[in-house]
């Protein structure tokens, strides 16, 4: 089978890997039907400056936007079917590192309900992630829900409501999925987003977003406070910049909530973020937005389409890298 491959830091490929082995007891075997880029995090890992990616970690497996159909299940799955569509299969491989490897033929999702229960140790990795969902949701629009559904998961832990005021930091899929969530879903009343393009200002307003401001400009922040109506309820914090941090916090109101959504980089971790009460959560947790997302999906109130912008095989994997290091996809979802 095949699957991208990290050769050196900097350079992945789609090529021929070892078969996955039989799935273990709690393991479903899936066949990967799309997975897509992870803008930041892929593009971090694959230039071994987030995780503690190392050129010694190569080759590894790469992606965690994956999407397949459950071809095999291990002797104790009870909660998995053959043929359902699952979301995050992964994969590890002997002689491979692994970041997740979800851009690959195949993978392995497991039943996580079924070794709860028996309280026994996993065969490979357990993801809150592996969630089943309906195939009327074509595998496209499947791998971009993970993103949206991290994104609603973490705005509630962020009390975004109906009328509160947002801002987002940094205009990447996951700032407009902020956007576009906030609005859609969570009907917040104002939605400012601060970047350092001002060229993006007619994006993001298209996501949703009543305004843009240019960090750029040393008042963006009383420029934001303005365009909001007052201060934030909320920050939604997508760059990882401790600069970008500190401003954001001069917007946030005295009982807000600042959620540091990025991954941060190797070099942007020697900066640490302000120590600040109003630092929130860190992490979201995707499963539970699962049945929102899905539903949203299917009565047509969340357009997972919208978001892509680049629908290419798994041999352009170089190109799509490049798509993104030049700041020219939102989206790229790869079929199989």
């Amino acid at each position: 089978m095949k699957a991208v491959v990290v050769e050196r830091c900097g350079e992945a490929i789609w090529r021929e890997v070892p078969d996955p082995p039989e799935p273990g007891p709690y393991q479903a075997l899936v066949r990967i039907t799309a997975f897509s880029l992870c803008n930041a995090t892929d593009l971090h890992i694959r230039n071994c400056v987030l995780m503690g990616a190392t050129q010694s970690d190569c080759p590894f497996l790469l992606g965690h936007e994956s999407v397949g159909e459950i071809v095999a299940l291990g002797p104790e799955c009870r909660y998995l079917q053959v043929g359902q569509q699952i979301l995050r299969p992964v994969l590890s491989l002997p002689g491979f590192g692994s970041y997740w490897g979800g851009m690959a033929e195949m993978g392995f999702a497991a039943d996580r309900r079924a070794h709860e229960e028996d309280g026994s140790p996993p065969a490979g990795r357990v993801l809150r992630g592996h969630q089943v969902l309906p195939h009327e949701i074509s595998p496209a629009h499947a791998v971009t829900l993970i993103t949206l559904k991290e994104v609603l998961a973490y705005l509630w832990a962020l009390d975004v409501h109906e009328g509160g005021r947002l801002l987002v930091t940094g205009h990447g899929p996951v700032g407009l999925a902020a956007c576009y969530i906030a609005r859609t879903v969570l009907g917040a009343e104002a939605i400012v987003v601060a970047g350092r393009r001002p060229e993006a200002a007619e994006q993001v307003t298209g996501f949703g977003a009543d305004a843009y401001v240019d960090t750029g400009q040393a008042d963006w922040p009383t420029r934001a406070v303005a365009a909001l109506g007052g201060m934030a309820d909320a920050v939604c914090e997508t760059t990882g910049s401790a600069p970008l941090t500190a401003g954001a916090l001069t917007v946030l109101a005295e009982d807000g909530v600042l959620g540091p959504y990025a991954a941060r980089t190797d070099e942007q971790a020697h900066e640490p973020l302000p120590d600040d009460p109003r630092v929130g959560p860190h992490g979201p947790d995707e499963s539970l937005a699962h049945d929102e997302l899905v539903a949203a999906t299917l009565d047509g109130r969340v357009e997972p389409e919208r978001f892509i912008t680049h629908r290419m095989a798994p041999e352009e994997i170089g190109r799509a890298f490049d798509l993104i290091e030049q700041r020219k996809a939102l989206k790229i979802v790869f079929g199989l």
